[in-house]
C-alpha cells in the first residue's frame, strides 16, 4: 500500500507515557505524529488520561490528576503546529480543514479525577470510562467482578458525566455496571478499545448483547490489539484480530467498527507483526488481501469514527 490513508483511532495512553524528556513529535514508545505522518492523510486520535488509582492518594487526588492533565495539554501545545485539541465535533472539522490532525481527551478511570469529575467538560474530557480493571467507589472493573453493578455513587456519577454531555465508555466496566449504564441512558455509549468475548472469553471483551446494544445506539467498538485480547494463547498473529472484525460485522456493526489501538498501555504485547503505530499501513494490507472490501476499510480505519464525533452532541 503506498496511498496515504485516513486513520481514526479510539484508544492510546500516549499521553501519559511519553518519558519527560521527550515529545509527542517523537518518541520512544509506540506512537508520535512522525511516524503517523509517514502515512496518514488525516488523522484523528483519542488519547486518554490514566494513573494507577492504588498508586496515588487515597483522598483528594486531584492534585495529582491536574499534573497528568497539565502534562497531556503541554505536550499537545508544543505540536499546535501539527495538530488540534478538539473539544467536539465542529472543533475536529475545523482541524482537519486546517490540514491539522484532531486530538479528543478521554479518562480512564474518572476516580483519577476526584472533585475534578464536576468540571470534566471544561477541562475538555469527551470521553469517560467510571472503572479501570479493579473496584473503585463508582463501581468494579470487568478484571474484577462481572456481577458487580454500579454503586449509588456510580450512578450520581453516570448522570453527573450524561448531564456534562461526556460519552461513556464501557470498555473496562463489568458486565452488571455497563447493564446499569443501559438502563438508564439511551445515548450513544462506546467501547473504546475491547474486542469479543465470543471469540476470545478475555473479560475484557465484550459480550454479545453488549455489542448488539452499542451498534443500537449508534456508537462504536474499537479492535484491540493486546495479543491476549484477540487469542487465547500464542502466538498470536495480526490477522486473528478479523474474527473480532468479522463476528462485529455479521451482527449488523459495519457502521460502529472501529480500531481502538491501546498503543503504549499494552506493554507492547501484541500480535506478531504489530510494534507500533507504524504497523497500521501494513495492517491495512493484511485486510485488503483477506478480502475486506475499500468501504469496509474506509469504514473502520476513518468514516466511522469521524462520522461518531460528527454526529454526537457534546456542546
Amino acid at each position: 500500500m503506498k496511498h496515504r490513508i485516513d486513520y481514526f483511532d479510539c484508544h492510546v495512553d500516549t499521553l501519559t507515557e511519553i518519558p519527560s524528556e521527550e515529545s509527542l513529535r517523537r518518541n520512544s514508545g509506540n506512537l508520535d505524529l512522525e511516524r503517523v505522518g509517514e502515512f496518514a492523510e488525516h488523522y484523528i486520535q483519542v488519547f486518554a488520561l490514566w494513573k494507577d488509582r492504588t498508586r496515588m492518594a487515597k483522598r483528594h487526588p486531584e492534585k495529582e490528576f491536574m499534573k497528568l492533565y497539565d502534562r497531556a495539554r503541554f505536550l499537545l501545545s508544543e505540536e499546535s503546529e501539527h495538530i488540534a485539541f478538539c473539544r467536539n465535533g465542529s472543533d475536529m472539522k475545523q482541524a482537519l480543514s486546517e490540514r491539522k490532525m484532531a486530538a479528543f481527551l478521554a479518562v480512564e478511570d474518572v476516580s483519577i479525577m476526584g472533585s475534578c469529575i464536576d468540571r470534566a467538560k471544561e477541562l475538555g474530557v469527551s470521553i469517560a470510562m467510571l472503572t479501570w480493571n479493579y473496584e473503585n467507589e463508582y463501581g468494579a472493573g470487568a478484571a474484577y467482578s462481572q456481577q458487580q453493578g454500579l454503586t449509588e455513587k456510580g450512578k450520581e456519577t453516570v448522570k453527573n458525566l450524561l448531564d456534562q454531555k461526556i460519552i461513556l465508555d464501557i470498555s473496562h466496566l463489568s458486565d452488571a455496571g455497563a447493564d446499569d449504564i443501559f438502563s438508564m441512558t439511551e445515548a450513544p455509549v462506546i467501547a473504546s478499545h475491547s474486542n469479543v468475548r465470543d471469540i476470545c472469553p478475555n473479560p475484557r471483551n465484550l459480550t454479545i448483547s453488549h455489542i448488539w446494544e452499542i451498534i443500537k445506539r449508534r456508537g462504536i467498538i474499537g479492535m484491540n490489539f493486546y495479543a491476549p485480547f484477540i487469542k487465547e494463547g500464542e502466538p498470536v498473529e495480526m490477522t486473528e484480530l478479523f474474527r473480532h472484525m468479522d463476528h462485529i460485522l455479521n451482527q449488523g456493526g459495519e457502521d460502529a467498527l472501529v480500531l481502538g489501538s491501546d498503543f503504549d498501555g499494552c506493554g507492547n504485547r501484541f500480535a506478531e507483526g504489530m510494534t507500533g503505530v507504524e504497523s497500521i499501513p501494513i495492517l491495512m494490507e493484511k485486510m485488503e488481501r483477506a478480502g475486506f472490501g475499500s468501504e469496509i476499510i474506509e469504514k473502520i480505519f476513518w468514516k466511522n469514527g469521524y462520522e461518531f464525533f460528527e454526529r454526537v452532541d457534546l456542546s
